[in-house]
């Protein structure tokens, strides 16, 4: 195995950095949709869709 030098871990964290920013931004903006989405289904109904 190679070792890991300070340019790969540099990329590596930016990468790890900007991936957490994308589900962060996502999770912001899709918010209000998917809980009034999951506020609006009675569990009845997910309970007997998946038996």
């Amino acid at each position: 195995m190679s070792e890991l030098t300070v340019n790969q871990l540099i990329k590596i964290i930016i990468g790890i950095f900007v991936v957490v920013v994308l589900i962060g931004g996502l999770y912001l903006v899709f918010k209000n949709k998917i809980l009034s989405f999951f506020e609006s289904v009675p569990t009845g109904a997910i309970i007997r869709s998946l038996i």
